[in-house]
C-alpha cells in the first residue's frame, strides 16, 4: 500500500518538528511584537458567477498531493458556483509550509482555506484564523456535536473555534500477539496491561541483551520520535495533564507528572541498564528505520509492545519487510495516579487564514472534506475520519492483508480511542512548549537532570512564554 512515508510531520527528526512549531519564535516574529496581526479583517469578494477558491496542504507526498487535487476536483463538480485553483501542496518541510502561511496572511494575500499539521489555537490566539463557529452552526456535518471533544478542544481558544478536526493520527498500545502466545501469555486485547506496572513487569519477558546491545525488548518508555508530543497522553495517563487551558496555566511540575517521569527513569534503570543512549543505538523501537538506518524491531520480531499511532496501519510494511502480520492495538495502560485509560492524537486540520477572501465559500469545502471527501482522503492514506457524519470507512490495506473482519473491528477501536482522547495542542504557545518539553524529556532520561528539577524549569519557562504572550494580548 502506499503511504506519505517521509513526508508525514511526525516522521520528521524532533529537530525538524520543533522548528515548525507555529508557536516557534521565528515563525511568528512577523506577526510583530503582540503576536497578532493587527488591521487583518475579512476581505469579503464580491459575488461573482463563480468563485475561485485557493486552498493549500502541507508538502505531503505525491499521492496526498494528487487525493487533495481529487477531492477538490469532485467537490467543484457538485458545486457549480466555486471552482478551485491547482491545490497548492507545497513543496519543503513543514517550517517551510507555516512560514509560506504566515508570510502570505501578512501580506494580505492567503489562501481561502488550508490543512495544518499543528494546532489552531497557536494561530488563532494571535488573530491570524477565522473564527468559524458561526459557520460551524449552520453547517449540514460541522456542528460541535458533530465532533469528539477531546479532538475539538485543539482548535479551540477562549471560547471561539478556529478550524475543525477533520482526520487524526490517533495514538494507542500496538503489540505483536506471536510473541505473547511463545510465553503462554494471552494475546487478546482484553489481556493486556491495565496499569504502567502490569506493562512494566511484562516488558520484563522480552528484554534481552547481548553485552551492551539490547536484542528484543518488551515495552521501551519514551521511545518514539516525539516523546514531547506524546508526553501529554501519558500524564492524562496518570491522573495529570500538562496545561490547563481553561485556566491558561502550565502544570509540567505537577506531583502527578513528577511521578510520571520518576516512573519512566526507575523502568530504564531497572530494565535498560539506565542508559537510554544504548537502547537507542541497538535498533529502532517505534516502528520506524531511525535516521541512523537502524531498522525497527517491531517489524523483525523483537519487540512485543510499542506506542505508535494508527498511521501505523498505512506503514506496517512501508520500509522493511515484517516477519508477522498479525499485529493488533490495544488501550494504553494506567498510571499509579490515573484512573482511566486515554489515548491521544496528532492533528491533520482544516482553517481559515485571516483575510481570507472567501472564507464562506471555503467553508462549505471543509464542510463536504469533513463528511463526505475525507473517504477519498482516508482509501488513499489512512488518516482516521472524526465526524460523526463521516461514513464507515475500511483501510484497504488492512482488508487485503487481514481481511474485512479484522479491518471493521480495528476501524471501531480508533473510534473509540477518538471519543476517549485527552485534550492536548490546545496552547497558544503548542511550538514552544513542544520545544521545550522535548528538552526536558531528553535531559531526564539521559540523566543530565533530576524530574523533578527538569519539570520545574520547563514549567518556568513555558508560564513565562505564555504570560509573555498573554500580557502583549492585553
Amino acid at each position: 500500500m502506499t503511504t506519505r512515508r517521509g513526508a508525514r510531520p511526525y516522521r520528521l527528526t524532533r529537530r525538524q518538528m520543533i522548528g515548525s512549531g507555529v508557536a516557534g519564535g521565528a515563525a511568528l516574529a512577523m506577526l510583530g511584537g503582540s503576536g497578532r496581526l493587527p488591521g487583518l479583517t475579512l476581505n469579503h469578494a464580491a459575488a461573482q458567477e463563480q468563485t475561485a477558491l485557493r486552498f493549500w496542504v502541507p508538502p505531503g507526498s505525491p499521492l496526498y498531493c494528487e487525493v487533495q487535487q481529487e477531492i477538490a476536483a469532485d467537490y467543484a463538480a457538485l458545486d457549480q458556483s466555486i471552482r478551485f485553483e491547482e491545490v497548492q501542496c507545497l513543496p519543503g518541510e513543514t517550517d517551510d509550509y507555516f512560514q509560506a502561511i504566515l508570510a502570505a496572511i501578512a501580506a494580505g494575500n492567503p489562501p481561502d482555506g488550508m490543512v495544518i499539521w499543528d494546532t489552531p489555537v497557536s494561530l488563532g490566539a494571535r488573530d491570524a484564523l477565522v473564527a468559524i463557529d458561526d459557520l460551524m452552526a449552520a453547517s449540514e456535518h460541522s456542528q460541535v456535536e458533530k465532533w469528539p471533544e477531546g479532538l475539538l478542544a485543539s482548535c479551540q481558544y477562549e471560547g471561539q473555534t478556529y478550524g475543525l478536526p477533520v482526520t487524526a493520527g490517533l495514538y494507542g498500545l500496538w503489540y505483536n500477539p506471536n510473541l505473547l502466545e511463545e510465553k503462554g501469555i494471552p494475546s487478546g486485547r482484553e489481556s493486556l496491561p491495565k496499569t504502567w506496572q502490569e506493562l512494566r513487569d511484562l516488558s520484563k519477558e522480552f528484554t534481552v541483551w547481548d553485552g551492551d546491545r539490547l536484542v528484543s525488548a518488551g515495552f521501551v518508555p519514551n521511545n518514539g520520535d516525539f516523546g514531547a508530543f506524546e508526553l501529554p497522553i501519558w500524564s492524562a495517563l496518570n491522573g495529570g495533564q500538562l496545561y490547563d487551558a481553561a485556566n491558561q496555566t502550565y502544570t509540567i511540575d505537577s506531583e502527578t507528572n513528577i511521578e510520571m517521569m520518576d516512573f519512566m527513569v526507575s523502568w530504564i534503570d531497572e530494565e535498560y541498564k539506565g542508559d537510554i543512549a544504548l537502547v537507542r543505538s541497538s535498533a529502532g523501537w517505534g516502528g520506524y528505520v531511525t535516521e541512523d538506518g537502524l531498522p525497527p524491531a517491531f517489524q523483525a520480531g523483537n519487540q512485543a509492545m510499542l506506542q505508535q499511532g494508527s498511521w501505523l496501519m498505512g506503514d506496517f510494511a512501508a520500509e522493511v519487510e515484517p516477519v508477522f502480520d498479525n499485529w493488533n492495538i490495544g488501550d494504553h495502560p494506567v498510571g499509579p495516579s490515573g484512573e482511566s485509560s486515554v489515548s491521544g492524537f496528532w492533528p491533520n486540520w482544516m482553517a481559515i487564514p485571516a483575510g481570507a477572501a472567501n472564507p464562506e465559500a471555503v467553508f462549505g469545502y471543509m464542510d463536504y472534506m469533513s463528511a463526505v471527501g475525507v473517504e477519498k482522503w482516508f482509501n488513499a492514506i489512512p488518516d482516521i475520519p472524526t465526524n460523526a457524519d463521516a461514513p464507515a470507512v475500511l483501510p484497504q490495506g488492512v482488508v487485503e492483508s487481514r481481511g474485512e473482519e479484522f479491518a471493521q473491528e480495528i476501524m471501531a477501536f480508533w473510534d473509540t480511542q477518538a471519543e476517549m482522547s485527552t485534550a492536548m495542542w490546545t496552547s497558544p504557545v503548542q511550538g514552544f512548549a513542544n520545544d521545550r518539553l522535548g528538552q526536558a524529556v531528553e535531559r531526564i532520561l539521559t540523566k543530565a537532570a533530576a524530574p523533578a528539577e527538569e519539570l520545574a524549569a520547563a514549567q518556568a519557562d513555558c508560564q513565562a512564554e505564555l504570560e509573555s504572550l498573554l500580557g502583549d494580548q492585553g
